[in-house]
């Protein structure tokens, strides 16, 4: 029985399909559920059986995939990682849904797919384009969050930083993570983790938002990633306040008693592994046609409100078990000459979580 419906052609950063084949790239227990539709304007189409691991993903783009083709990998059930650049090839366009890293069933699926195509390319680009323009003005970007007083600023030029833009069009020979709409900011590469290095950021921080746990590749329980999850989650409405020394968590202090449990799971973390106190990732997302889904929804990542925003990482898999996103919707990100990047200044134009843990992972 069909459950999940693709049609390649609502999926705007694709573009022309003109000579291009279109493969969806999936794991078995959802051939029966899925159904590609509207495909009359390819040179035809493929669903592909993806089992896991980067060797069998090379093997598929080798001996399965066209050399012209259109690739949507949808791998709920086996970590799917980006490939390099001689194995996507020049003439291929690949986009790769971020659904393992926190429990993904055939509902979610179906709700980021619409997601994905309600994603307007051009807009994304365009408000990429103003946001590095106006950081480009100033020495720094300033993390401000009105309601609890807070502020931290991350220094532009002192030391080299990694953009990573996720958003916008995919030309040939480019990948992308869908749904897309993310500027990223890290101290390296993001394939990579150095416990020595840090992003330039110094004040104070406000974690409070939908929390987001992703589970890397090692060994892990996903009761565990439920239960970490459930603790953390009074930080929608119960928020933290933080202190960062260049780019490390120095001091946390609940606002309030009920975001007492929320700190003591932090503290847990940093007890067991210590670079969870690094800032690692301050992520700045645009993509303002997703709608929230309640619950550990990795593809929540790129929740854009209205004008954007802004999300923390802490942790990075696989170097550490999880990598925890905090979307941070009361913070706003300015440069020093009082330009909003992202975000907006009135309270009552942020769009806050839903206030139960409504689909925690499972």
């Amino acid at each position: 029985m069909t459950e999940l419906v693709v049609d390649p052609t609502r999926i705007r950063q694709f573009g022309d399909p003109t000579d291009t084949e279109f493969c969806l790239v999936t794991n078995t227990s959802l051939l029966d559920k899925v159904q590609v539709v509207n495909t009359e304007g390819y040179a035809g189409t493929r669903i592909i059986v993806f089992t896991g691991g980067t060797e069998e993903f090379a093997r598929i783009m080798r001996e399965e995939v066209p050399e012209q083709a259109h690739v949507l990998v949808m791998s709920p059930e086996c970590f799917f990682q980006s490939p390099p650049p001689d194995v996507l090839g020049p003439r291929r366009k690949l986009l790769g849904m971020a659904c393992n890293s926190t429990p993904t069933d055939l509902p979610v699926l179906a709700h980021f797919l619409r997601c994905v195509e309600a994603t307007d390319p051009d807009a994304q680009e365009a408000f990429s384009d103003r946001f590095f323009e106006l950081a480009e003005r100033g020495d720094v970007l300033e993390y401000r969050n009105e309601q609890y007083g807070t502020v931290a600023r991350m220094r532009l030029w002192d030391r080299e930083l990694v953009w990573n833009q996720q958003a916008g069009r995919v030309d040939w020979g480019e990948q992308q993570i869908v749904p897309a709409g993310e500027i990223s900011v890290l101290p390296i590469e993001i394939v990579e983790f150095e416990e020595h290095l840090s992003l330039p950021l110094d004040g104070e921080i406000v974690i409070a938002g939908l929390p987001i746990l992703h589970s890397g590749t090692p060994s892990f329980s996903r009761l565990d990633q439920k239960r970490v999850h459930s603790e953390l989650w009074p930080m929608c409405e119960n928020p933290v306040r933080a202190t960062v020394e260049n780019g490390r968590i120095t001091a946390l202090q609940a606002i309030d008693p009920a975001g007492q449990p929320v700190v003591d799971m932090l503290e847990a973390l940093f007890k067991v592994d210590s670079r969870y106190r690094l800032v690692w990732e301050i992520g700045h997302a645009v993509n303002t046609t997703l709608e929230l889904l309640p619950g550990n929804h990795a593809m929540n990542e790129v929740y854009g409100a209205t004008q954007g925003c802004l999300h923390w990482g802490i942790g990075l898999t696989p170097f550490t078990q999880y990598h925890l996103d905090i979307i941070a919707p009361g913070t706003v990100v300015t440069n020093d000459r009082g330009d909003v990047l992202l975000g907006v200044l009135e309270d009552e134009s942020i769009r806050t979580p839903p206030q139960t843990p409504v689909g925690l992972a499972s």
